[in-house]
């Protein structure tokens, strides 16, 4: 039966194997990290190229075609500011306090409470 020293050395010569194979790997990793942030970092200009190139005319089947592949992610759209009202207040205000009926101008001949009241 081989001594505890014995089992130790065997164990170590194992784990050096193990670490020397995984040399390679880890380098092969660290550069294909480097690369992957690389081409992250040109996925927004290729979007802004391709969709440019849609806008002069081109088809999405003719970029294809080109061996442009349609971009994984687009370029956003600018978002429009909300349209303000004359008395200088957006448009959400109405869905955020007050309620629509405030607003809405009473028939002839009827008040503007008698619905409410009557039903009661």
């Amino acid at each position: 039966m081989p001594s505890a020293d014995e089992i130790l050395q065997k164990m170590k010569e194992v784990q050096e194997r193990r670490m020397a194979a995984a040399g390679p790997l880890v380098d092969v990793l660290a550069k294909r990290s480097t690369l992957l942030d690389q081409l992250a970092e040109l996925d927004e200009p290729y979007g802004k190229a391709y969709v440019d190139a849609e806008a002069a005319g081109w088809t999405s089947d003719e970029l294809t075609k080109l061996g442009a592949d349609e971009p994984a992610k687009r370029p956003r759209k600018r978002s429009r500011p909300t349209a303000k009202k004359a008395d200088g207040q957006s448009s959400r205000t109405t869905a955020e306090g007050s309620s629509p009926a405030g607003t809405i101008p009473a028939q002839e001949g009827t008040s503007a409470t008698a619905g409410a009241t009557s039903s009661a």
